[in-house]
Parts: C-alpha cells; sequence; structure tokens
C-alpha cells in the first residue's frame, strides 16, 4: 500500500508543471493587446504556401519589430525560434486557451533572418508542426494579425499601403479585399 501512495505522489509530481500551464490563468493584463479590428485592416485569402509566405513578409511588413507566434511546433522548430525570441514575456493576442499538446507562445525578433528561417522549416514541416496564430507589430502598433494561420483571413493593417498589399498577394496568388464591417 506504500507502494501505491509513492507512485501517486510521484505521479502528481511529475504531472504538476503540465497541469499548472493548463489550470492557471495567463498572466497578463486584462486589457490586452491591440488588434485589428475588420473596420482596419485589408483581408487576404488563399494563402497557402508557408514558405512562399514567410519569404514575402519582410516585402510586405518591412517596419515589423515582432513576431507573436503562438502553436505546438516539433522540438527542431522550438530549438529555432528559442535562438530568435526576446526575453520578454508573450505580448500578443492569445488565440488558444487551451489545447493538447499544450500550446507554446514565443515573442520573436521580426528580422528576415527569422523570416527566412521559419521558410527554410516550412519544406520540412506542415503549417500545424510551425505555428497556429502569427501577429505581427511595430512595437505596440498592430500591423497584422492571422488567427488560425492558413486557414482562416490574414489580416493587414490599412496603414499598409494597398499596392504593397497587391504585391504580396500577386506573389503568394492570393486575394485581398476590404474586411467586412
Amino acid at each position: 500500500m506504500n507502494w501505491l501512495i509513492l507512485i501517486a505522489v510521484l505521479a502528481l509530481l511529475i504531472a504538476l508543471p503540465v497541469l499548472r500551464r493548463w489550470i492557471a490563468p495567463p498572466s497578463r493584463p486584462t486589457t490586452g493587446p491591440q488588434v485589428l479590428g475588420d473596420a482596419e485592416a485589408w483581408q487576404v485569402q488563399g494563402i497557402k504556401a508557408a514558405q512562399e509566405f514567410f519569404l514575402q513578409v519582410p516585402s510586405l511588413l518591412p517596419d515589423a519589430t515582432v513576431l507573436y507566434l503562438e502553436g505546438s511546433p516539433t522540438p527542431d522548430v522550438v530549438q529555432f525560434l528559442r535562438s530568435h525570441a526576446e526575453q520578454t514575456d508573450y505580448g500578443g493576442p492569445i488565440g488558444t486557451i487551451w489545447s493538447w499538446p499544450p500550446n507554446e507562445r514565443y515573442s520573436l525578433r521580426a528580422t528576415p533572418e527569422l523570416f527566412a528561417g521559419i521558410a527554410d522549416l516550412a519544406t520540412r514541416h506542415a503549417v500545424p508542426e510551425l505555428c497556429s496564430h502569427l501577429h505581427f507589430y511595430r512595437q505596440e502598433e498592430p500591423l497584422a494579425n492571422w488567427f488560425d494561420a492558413f486557414d482562416d483571413p490574414f489580416l493587414i493593417s490599412r496603414t499598409i499601403p494597398r499596392e504593397r498589399v497587391d504585391q504580396f498577394c500577386t506573389a503568394l496568388a492570393a486575394t485581398v479585399s476590404e474586411a467586412s464591417a
């Protein structure tokens, strides 16, 4: 009987960090980060190629300073993301409250090297192994939000010139429209 108690206690100690991630509320301000609304965004649909998307991002969003990435990436993707991570808490919108495996969240320096590296990873990984949600910011200003990346529409701030958005869409064989109000 003592062995059963010991095994149960050890199992609980091992499981506690995972359980804490599911149960504990996120440590974020209740106001949250700015997110683009429909009236202030271009809506891009039909983006399917992750590699080409990440190669085109620097041309679309040259002023981006941070990429908030959320998902359940594979170990080699995690290793790459950690090498580009900011030493700050995740400051982007949370797209998934609960998932299995648990989602990880990264605040990443938005650099051409980051995007080229993710594009390279996309040649060996399916999108769910890279990310679930992507958010591009210039400091605190949202430039683009993409919940359910590669499925839902990609919202791009109207502060980005339409000509640049059109070039991005042409390169990706995607379509742009005004988001519905």
